[in-house]
């Protein structure tokens, strides 16, 4: 039924076409047959008149009127032929219209589909001609440079306009260019992973590309460059070595810490053998104290060497995070002078995790501690709880297990940030930027493997000047119904 449809729309279509070629021809064919008659009979009574066959010319007599009739039927008969041959040529014409507009509609689906296609993908396509100009370019390629529309890109050095400089800023000349090379010189394809290409406003973005060349009868008119942008690829391979870079101190540490807390038992017991004896015998040693003392901290330092790599023993039970965070926020305010000023912005659902409590306080009073800190002169510390449901990408970059969503805890700080250089290293034990005595540079570390050990993760958003935010995930579980 379709087919018959479209058929009896084709013939219409086909039919409209002669139309519009035929009845201009068959108009035509008739005024020119209309006015050879009139040109005719008024030639043929001037001629009749001249030699005195009629009276006047306006004259009706059987002779006139047979000479009308007999032109009548000629001019008719010769115009009849003349419209039995417009048809045909009329219909012939229809034909190749309709033809080439079959072509035509049949090109401009193709480009819209080609069109279509390679602004659809992620990548950004450009094609320059032999002199490095754009010819085209997709609507990927546009965004990524930033600019609003891939026409502001046709006609321009591709090269000079986002690909003039190496990632330090220092000049890159074309000569250099591995994709303008392949233009000059003929060199074969290339794929390049470790270049920056240039936005509109001036920043730079590290890019993944290939560029083949365009060729026509063995000879290279242009080249096709295909890019992407890989930042958010190179953050996620940063992640990810931090990542194993931690695990490794992680397992360095817990096998110190280990070790150093049989050595610390040693000590203590003898030392609490020897402070006995001197008891006994009347004989005050102060310095028997001063030894308990240092093994206490010994004591507290392998407890968090052991928080960071995970191997500490946790009393895991289900608890309310609001609450918790709530109760906890009673003691760290303590550890904040009248300089500071401490909110609590909670979710407005119940919050179920499964953790340890004092854990988990010793990690918000690790991070209340940092945040002051980042604010010697006094400012707001801003803590509040909500649910999250992150991306695949950041699951997997953290290396977490629970594909659900997560319960999170943020403190907040309006202090001096941290720096990108830093920011890299601020959960690796014993890394501190206080002054000498001031910091042990665990707390971060503990904070870190105590998230770890819980199945969360945790992470920083900073940046200089504009304060610093930590935001700890752990899986959130269902409330349990009794």
């Amino acid at each position: 039924m379709k087919q018959i449809f479209k058929s009896i729309s084709g013939l219409k279509s086909m039919f409209t076409l002669f139309l519009g070629r035929f009845l201009p021809l068959a108009l035509f064919t008739l005024l020119a047959g209309g006015a050879i008659f009139l040109l005719e009979r008024s030639s043929h009574l001037d001629l009749l008149y001249k030699f005195g066959k009629i009276q006047s010319i306006d004259e009706r007599s059987p002779l006139t009127i047979a000479l009308q009739q007999h032109q009548l039927v000629t001019i008719s008969a010769v115009t009849l032929l003349a419209l039995l041959i417009a048809a045909p040529i009329a219909w012939m014409r229809a034909l190749k219209q309709r033809n080439d507009l079959i072509v035509e509609h049949q090109n401009r689906e193709n480009l819209r589909s080609i069109k279509l296609l390679l602004d659809s993908t992620i990548e950004g396509i450009y094609g320059t001609d032999e002199e490095g100009r754009c010819i085209l370019a997709n609507r990927s390629c546009a965004r990524l440079l930033g600019y609003s529309a891939p026409e502001l890109l046709l006609g321009k050095n591709m090269h000079q306009l986002m690909h003039h400089s190496h990632a330090d800023g220092t000049a890159y000349p074309e000569t250099e260019c591995r994709a303008h090379r392949l233009i000059t010189t003929g060199a074969a394809p290339a794929l390049v992973t470790d270049e920056v290409f240039w936005r509109q406003d001036g920043s730079a973005f590290p890019v993944s590309y290939s560029v083949h060349p365009i060729q026509e009868r063995d000879r290279i008119i242009g080249m096709v460059c295909t890019f992407v942008d890989i930042s958010e690829r190179r953050q996620l391979e940063d992640q990810l070595r931090h990542a194993q870079k931690m695990e490794a101190a992680g397992q360095l540490a817990g096998g110190i810490a280990h070790d150093f807390n049989n050595i610390l038992q040693i000590i203590s017991g003898n030392t609490q053998i020897l402070q006995f004896d001197s008891e006994q015998s009347n004989q005050k040693q102060p310095q028997l104290q001063e030894i308990l003392k240092a093994v206490e901290r010994g004591t507290a330092l392998t407890r968090s060497m052991l928080a960071f790599s995970r191997k500490q023993f946790m009393r895991i039970k289900p608890l309310e995070l609001n609450q918790q965070v709530s109760e906890a926020l009673v003691l760290g305010g303590k550890l904040l002078s009248k300089e500071y000023t401490l909110r609590f912005y909670p979710h407005q659902e119940p919050l179920m995790v499964a953790a340890d409590s004092t854990l988990l306080q010793q990690v918000l009073f690790n991070l209340l501690t940092n945040a002051r800190d980042a604010m010697p002169g006094g400012g707001e510390i801003a803590v509040s709880t909500r649910s999250m449901l992150p991306d695949a990408d950041l699951i997997a970059a953290q290396e977490c297990s629970h594909k659900g969503p997560f319960a999170c805890l943020r403190v907040s700080d309006n202090g001096c940030g941290i720096p990108e250089e830093i920011r890299q290293q601020i959960f690796d034990p014993f890394f501190t930027t206080k002054e000498v005595g001031k910091g042990a540079g665990l707390g971060l570390s503990m904070v870190f493997g105590t998230i770890k050990q819980h199945g969360g993760f945790i992470t920083v958003d900073t940046a200089p000047d504009a304060g610093t935010t930590m935001m700890i995930c752990l899986p959130l579980r269902q409330a349990d119904p009794a």
